[in-house]
């Protein structure tokens, strides 16, 4: 008869793994777990920003296109934002430039915006908390136009090289 060789008995020191190779284990798993969570959270604030950023544009672009068509008469007011809770409404105003160089025919008008909202990360409605955007755009209006009766003549708006 012919006898199988015996396996090898594991010693009590071949049983398993260290303590110090299972802490290695447990703390690069963690370190891994940890950069790809903070890497989730700044791409969520990066959203939420780009978000915020989007909707200020979209509202100070419209704000000027009603100001440069004409629809609104004021020079500066308060926006409010359907469906948004702020602390405090957003104010605007604007700027209104004849940049023409010439003394009759079509004005060229430099409209200027200044939108100023509340900073994404705030929860108080301090002046420190406000962030401004300045938008802008050029148009040509007519003398009648009251757009251009309400123009701040620019200083060298015979010489500048305007329109």
């Amino acid at each position: 008869m012919v006898a199988l060789p015996s396996t090898p008995t594991l010693s009590g020191q071949n049983k398993g793994f260290t303590l110090v190779e299972l802490v290695m284990a447990v703390a690069i798993l963690s370190g891994a777990f940890l950069t790809i969570l903070d890497l989730r959270v700044k791409a969520l604030d990066d959203a939420f920003k780009y978000n915020n950023d989007r909707l200020v544009n979209r509202v100070a672009r419209q704000k000027l296109d009603e100001v440069s068509y004409g629809l609104e008469e004021n020079s500066s007011g308060e926006i409010e934002i359907p469906g948004k809770n702020t602390p405090e409404p957003w104010r605007w105003s604007v700027t209104i430039q004849d940049q023409s160089n010439t003394e009759f025919g079509p004005r060229l008008l430099f409209i200027e915006l200044t939108l100023e909202y509340p900073s994404v990360y705030s929860n108080s409605s301090s002046e420190d908390d406000l962030e401004t955007v300045i938008i802008a755009t050029r148009v040509l209006v007519n003398e009648e136009n009251p757009l251009y009766t309400n123009a701040e003549p620019t200083s060298d708006s015979l010489n500048n090289g305007g329109f």
